[in-house]
């Protein structure tokens, strides 16, 4: 957490984009909840209990409050509407061309956050490379007698480059994700308390095991970074040298080395590409088991009947 607070010192230059990101992100967020929300009135639709659900709908345009009932509301009144007006056919095309909407606007405001992120991003990388650059003219010569020459090139880009990665997980982590959460567990609640706190018991015996092949891949990610650090000190260290290499007829000597580094290193990728090839089918195989679980358990709440819980709204 340091270290990300430390990076996050970089973007403070830039911290007036914040407000208007937050805002980008609820209404992309809001967008993206209600493209999740509006197939219940699309399957009532189509499994003809449209009428049923417009009992309910206000007679009435509602007045203007900022709350989801409100948007809830209006939908309802216009959706009861056409219903009464153009049929189940007029219905569905309502339905449809407001979840086209819903979806243009969520992917809109998304572009829209992501731009200002990258055009942070750029900034503070930016500044960091500048600032290592500086750091590595300020040391002593001392210094480099003890630092190989590879190590200082595999910071300044590929170290950078994973500083760059972090930097845009960290902020959508810290703003973006939890909001996402949060809405999206509200409407979950809304629909069925009792299936929304069987999926969060259910959901960490899962996620734990995939967070274990997580922590596997980076670990062997680091070890990686780590040898081709070496390998690169190695090749510095030829081309620099090659006079020497050759007058002393030390060719044997650096090929050596040079194969035991570079052996080492295809041992390392290949070591992340097995992990990487298996942890797509195990998340799946993961991912069905829970989805199982959660049909099971959400069919029997449906067919009971007893948590107020309809097929359409399991089904979303």
């Amino acid at each position: 957490m340091k270290v990300y607070l430390r990076l996050l010192q970089f973007a403070r230059p830039y911290g007036d984009f914040l407000p208007l990101y937050l805002v980008y992100m609820t209404l992309g967020i809001f967008f993206g909840i209600a493209n999740f929300t509006l197939l219940i009135p699309l399957l009532n639709v189509l499994f003809g209990t449209a009428e049923a659900h417009t009992v309910a709908a206000p007679t009435t345009l509602p007045a203007f409050t900022l709350s989801a009932a409100y948007v809830e509301a209006v939908f309802n009144f216009y959706f009861s509407k056409v219903i009464a007006t153009q049929g189940k056919r007029g219905a569905l095309a309502y339905v449809c061309g407001v979840i086209i909407a819903s979806v243009f606007f969520s992917n809109v405001f998304r572009y829209l956050g992501q731009r200002l992120l990258t055009g942070v991003r750029a900034r503070v990388v930016q500044n960091l490379r500048g600032s290592l650059y500086n750091r590595i003219l300020d040391l002593e010569l001392g210094y480099f007698s003890n630092e190989r020459k590879g190590d200082l090139m595999s910071r300044l880009t590929n170290d950078v480059h994973e500083v760059e990665i972090s930097v845009v997980n960290t902020i959508t982590a810290v703003f973006k994700e939890p909001l996402t959460i949060i809405g999206f567990f509200l409407i979950l609640f809304k629909m069925s308390a009792q299936l929304t706190v069987f999926t969060l018991v259910l959901l960490p015996i899962s996620g734990g095991i995939i967070a274990s092949v997580s922590k596997r891949l980076r670990k062997q990610a680091a070890l990686s970074q780590s040898t081709l650090g070496s390998m690169l000190s190695v090749i510095d260290e030829t081309l620099g040298s090659i006079r020497v290499i050759k007058g002393f007829n030390a060719r044997a000597y650096i090929l050596d080395k040079f194969r035991a580094q570079n052996d080492q290193y295809a041992q390392t990728t290949q070591n992340i590409d097995n992990t990487r090839d298996l942890a797509s089918p195990f998340s799946e195989f993961a991912g069905v088991a829970v989805v199982a679980g959660l049909l099971y358990y959400g069919g029997t709440l449906v067919l009971s009947g007893q948590a107020g819980l309809s097929a359409s709204a399991f089904i979303t």
